[in-house]
């Protein structure tokens, strides 16, 4: 048996927001007056490695889980020194990298012998690269990590750190040279995963998905698939061959739901895949649904949608199950850019916007995320999306400049013709840390104000939220939504 801790190295959303500083002004009001930051983008648990801990418990190894977000790094470190590990496993990505990098020497030089070993999206494309990048790191784990960490952690326990043949992982040898091993498969099926270690997160109630898809206060996060069969420019997965699509049976998502509710009392679930059971079959969507509706369980959810061909028939059983809102990811309002971010999708506006009406005479709610400054994208291109958005009945929408994540076909673009202005700790959704295409990056930067300022300005939109205040539910999402995203605007 091995002691294995997970984490990440601490962080907030301030330091990813403003990793090139920020204005006096807005640093002493960020310190004195809005203490508490925005969490509009969620306030989650890395989940990658709560499934992590179930699979190691389940092979009967002490696991425990370190929050991350918010955790002062010598309280960080504390809890680190009284666990007293074997194995501390982390998550990275591309724009906390540098952090992470100082946490493992940290890490290796008041724990020389623990097992040093990282995952996450940043590894998953760099594999081996990270090794050489930070000396204070032993394994990298690429791809699903479940069998790769459990063969690692089965050799540590027998005295070994030869990880030879060990597939999905880069190592480092006795006589200091990175090995790379080769890639491991999928999981095919993914009804042999446990369901996450939920009890390992403290004091749950501060944690909450994306603040426009959860109803009540004590609510999870569902995922009902991996794998994303989308080839969108600006993301990694296509880069590291993880576009198979493997759903999990309706009993057993059911089941973890069920889990959920009987042990920890919640009712309030938000699916956070794009693709997951409601974009497999509609049978199968079907099936869920009726599994709900026949248990009699009164439980609130939404879902994101990527997919437009669905019946009235489904949106019925949706909303009968439960399903409140679903969240859309509509990217565009020209075709052309849209075809562009998915890499050719048969997608179109047309298509999304009848998608989305259909959804509202259905009786449920929708949300939409918009991404601006797409390779080629002009700045009345962007404003015809501001307009498509304006005119769709939509309770909220996000827009976003488009984030290349390290590795993507747009990325690799950008960085081949050096178009990168900010270093790594800046490639999050939050900065624009590239020169777009078609056109400046003070234009992009503009345009997301104008379409925040233009969508919530209008009086439509006004009016709609006024009727809702007569549900005191709705009343308190609201305002915890509109300030969360006011605080996000003015950069606090």
């Amino acid at each position: 048996m091995a002691r294995i801790l997970l984490t990440a190295a601490p962080w907030t959303y301030r330091q990813l927001r403003f990793a090139n500083g920020q204005s006096r002004l807005r640093s002493f009001a960020g310190t004195h007056l809005f203490k508490k930051e925005s969490t509009i983008n969620g306030k989650m648990p890395f989940w990658s490695l709560l499934y992590l801990a179930s699979w190691l418990r389940r092979e009967g190894h002490d696991v425990t889980y370190v929050e991350s977000y918010g955790t002062p790094m010598e309280a960080w470190l504390r809890e680190i020194e009284v666990f007293d590990p074997d194995i501390i496993g982390l998550n990275a990505v591309t724009c906390t990298w540098a952090a992470t990098q100082d946490a493992l020497a940290e890490v290796k030089a008041r724990w020389p012998h623990c097992l040093t070993v990282l995952g996450g999206a940043h590894t998953n494309v760099g594999k081996a690269q990270v090794l050489i990048d930070c000396p204070d790191l032993d394994v990298a784990v690429f791809g699903e990590g479940e069998r790769t960490l459990s063969e690692i952690t089965e050799r540590f326990v027998n005295d070994s750190r030869d990880f030879s043949g060990v597939a999905g992982c880069a190592w480092r040898n006795s006589a200091g040279e990175v090995v790379q091993e080769a890639k491991r498969a999928l999981i095919e099926d993914v009804d042999e995963l446990p369901f996450p270690a939920r009890d390992l997160m403290r004091q749950p109630e501060h944690y909450n998905p994306r603040l426009n898809i959860y109803n009540r206060q004590h609510n999870t996060v569902i995922f009902s698939g991996r794998g994303c069969p989308l080839t969108c420019s600006s993301c990694h997965l296509p880069a590291i061959g993880a576009l198979k699509f493997r759903i999990r049976s309706p009993e057993h998502v059911f089941e973890e739901m069920a889990l959920c509710e009987d042990e920890l009392g919640i009712t309030d679930f938000g699916f956070y895949d794009h693709f997951g059971i409601f974009s497999s079959s509609e049978e199968t969507a079907l099936k869920f649904c009726d599994l709900i509706i026949e248990s009699g369980r009164q439980w609130t959810w939404t879902v994101t949608f990527w997919s437009y061909d669905f019946t009235a028939r489904l949106l019925e059983r949706m909303k009968r199950a439960g399903c409140w809102r679903i969240d859309t990811v509509l990217i565009s309002g020209v075709d052309h850019n849209l075809r562009t971010a998915t890499m050719g999708s048969p997608l179109t506006v047309e298509t999304c916007e009848a998608g989305v009406h259909r959804i509202r005479e259905a009786g449920m709610q929708v949300a939409a995320r918009f991404s601006l400054g797409i390779d080629g994208e002009t700045p009345d291109e962007a404003r015809e999306t501001i307009d498509y958005a304006c005119r769709l009945p939509l309770e909220w929408a996000f827009f976003t400049p488009v984030n290349p994540v390290y590795g993507s076909r747009l990325w690799r673009q950008l960085d081949k013709k050096e178009r990168f202005v900010h270093d790594q700790r800046s490639m999050n959704i939050f900065n624009v840390f590239y020169e777009p295409t078609g056109m400046t990056r003070e234009e992009l930067k503009s345009l997301q104000a104008e379409a925040y300022r233009r969508f919530y300005g209008r009086p439509s939109f006004v009016a709609n939220k006024i009727r809702t205040l007569a549900d005191p539910t709705a009343v308190r999402r609201n305002l915890t939504v509109a300030s969360h995203l006011s605080r996000h605007l003015m950069g606090m």
